[in-house]
């Protein structure tokens, strides 16, 4: 409860509007390029440094210190390495450093970075300056005995061979406060399957999605959880393994799903859907599923009970359930061709059957796929300031920020999306 109430006059002190996390590489920075971590500074037009983390990556996984299996990198920035912070924490007012700032001898490769999105410009600077002191500002605490994260906009509970939260809340205006409120319990997942030509249905849930987070690293602007995933179905896909990486941002979280198809779809199943939603407590009564695109609204106080389906697709829309103060929304982001998921749409359930108030989700159904593996991706976004906010994190995503580097004739995005090579275990 101390680290609650400390993050919690943090929060308050740092109030946030839209904080998107701003992912640059090294490549980006080719004169940084062999320079000690240790040594580079983010800092704005007055030279003091911002929130800011590198993560370094080594053969195509992040580097995380901490863990059963930790990974170590050379200490040296690399090509592939990135470098994270907020959107908010950059000036908003583009100046020339240079001229703003006497420069110091040891202001090494001082290098401005202007990041564009569709509000305005902003930028920051990165200096090799070992001497700079670091920002004491943090956006994430990890509290890795219990597996549970805080930030501005939520906490989320996690279990050992768990990757998906078992219990989350968000933050609510309370008593003149913004304090945590659960909301949530666990994310269901629901897999349905007809084998033997569809004659034998199979059903699966999350119990049969295992994954051990061998290792993590918890920084100021962003939290990685390495973990081996496991979708252990039986049959011919028991087996099936892989190696994720779950990101948790203060206001966005992005969590995957890999599924092994070691063979056609169509010469094993005749029909196959996978339904993710969050389940509600009764403490979100008062909040409701909403889907703008589609004009798709359900209340959780509905008197009438409701199981249904509507065949709407789901893929790149944004979900939102709120209280038209705060909330969080998500959306899916398959990379399945839309011809192959025909039939998919949103699944709402009051009460739920998991003995709670309510599951609203999506259902992704599967017609007809070749072999490999696919990645299902979701991102689950938090709003304190009203539901636009909501919408305005799942565009950030969608459209992404433009990137300039001093110097450079090149035209960057964001790297927030990027995802490593899938890699069979």
């Amino acid at each position: 409860m101390k680290i609650i109430k400390i993050l919690l006059l943090i929060f308050i002190v740092y109030n946030i509007t839209i904080p998107e996390p701003i992912v640059i590489t090294g490549k980006m920075l080719p004169s940084f390029i062999g320079e000690k971590i240790s040594s580079i500074r983010v800092v704005n037009s007055l030279g003091k440094s911002i929130p800011y983390q590198i993560d370094e990556v080594e053969d195509n996984e992040y580097v995380c210190s901490y863990g059963d299996e930790p990974n170590k990198g050379n200490g040296i920035l690399d090509t592939a390495d990135e470098i994270v912070f907020l959107w908010e924490d950059a000036d908003s007012v583009v100046t020339n450093f240079v001229n703003e700032i006497p420069l110091k001898e040891n202001y090494k490769k001082l290098t401005q970075v202007t990041i564009t999105n569709k509000l305005e410009k902003r930028c920051i600077y990165f200096i090799s300056d070992s001497s700079i002191p670091l920002s004491k500002v943090k956006y994430i605490e990890y509290d890795s005995k219990n597996e549970i994260i805080y930030t501005p906009y939520y906490y989320a509970k996690f279990e050992p061979k768990r990757f998906h939260f078992v219990r989350a809340g968000i933050r609510e205006q309370q008593n003149g406060m913004k304090e945590y409120s659960d909301i949530t319990n666990e994310l269901r997942i629901k897999i349905f399957l007809k084998a033997l030509w569809g004659l034998l249905p199979i059903t699966y849930t999350e119990q049969n999605i295992v994954c051990y987070v061998k290792r993590f690293k918890a920084g100021p602007i962003r939290l990685i959880r390495r973990g081996d995933f496991h979708l252990n179905l039986g049959l011919f896909l028991q087996g099936s393994h892989a190696a994720v990486n779950q990101i948790c941002y203060p206001q966005i979280v992005r969590v995957p799903v890999y599924v092994h198809l070691p063979v056609r779809f169509k010469n094993l199943f005749k029909e196959a859907y996978i339904e993710m939603s969050p389940v509600m407590l009764n403490n979100a009564y008062n909040f409701k599923f909403e889907v703008p695109s589609y004009n798709l609204l359900f209340p959780f106080s509905s008197s009438k009970k409701i199981d249904t389906l509507v065949k709407k697709m789901p893929n790149l829309t944004c979900m939102t359930v709120h209280n038209n103060v705060s909330g969080f929304g998500w959306f899916l982001d398959a990379t399945i061709d839309t011809s192959k998921i025909d039939g998919s749409g949103y699944c709402i359930q009051i009460p739920s059957e998991r003995k709670s108030l309510a599951h609203a989700g999506f259902r992704l159904a599967i017609n007809d796929l070749p072999k490999g593996y696919y990645l299902i991706g979701v991102w689950f976004v938090f709003s304190l300031n009203g539901i636009n906010d909501l919408y305005n994190a799942c565009e950030q995503v969608s459209d992404l920020s433009i990137i300039n580097v001093e110097g450079s004739k090149n035209k960057y995005y964001n790297q927030i999306i990027k995802i490593m090579p899938f890699k069979k275990r």
